[in-house]
């Protein structure tokens, strides 16, 4: 069973991924580190827009934000988002085929 904290942290990651301009943001930040100016840019936002979602997965601990002089950075925190897919891939050898899995049941009851 997980920990509280854990729950709490597996929450934040999983309601930031809510957002498909955050998904992208994780994406783009997979490959590079951005500028939160390069970021509002690539993805046509404002930048109190972007800080929004900056802040929200940073929260989540997605990302990380370092100052450079005036210049905000932000960069993928590949640990914490490697706890959210070892969280899914537990489920990983219990999926299989739907249908599959959704016969076996049916005939257990049988």
């Amino acid at each position: 069973m997980e920990t509280k904290v854990k729950s709490s942290h597996l929450d934040k990651a999983f309601a930031a991924l809510g957002s498909a301009k955050r998904r992208g943001m994780i994406e783009t930040l997979s490959y590079r580190p951005a500028s939160v100016s390069q970021l509002a840019d690539e993805f046509n936002l404002s930048l109190p827009a972007m800080h929004k979602h900056i802040r929200l997965l940073e929260k989540a601990q997605l990302i990380e934000r370092r100052k450079a002089g005036r210049t905000n950075f932000v960069a993928l925190d590949r640990q914490s988002l490697a706890s959210a897919q070892q969280w899914i891939g537990q489920f990983y050898t219990e999926w299989g085929d739907n249908r599959e899995t959704l016969e076996n049941y049916i005939a257990s009851l049988k």
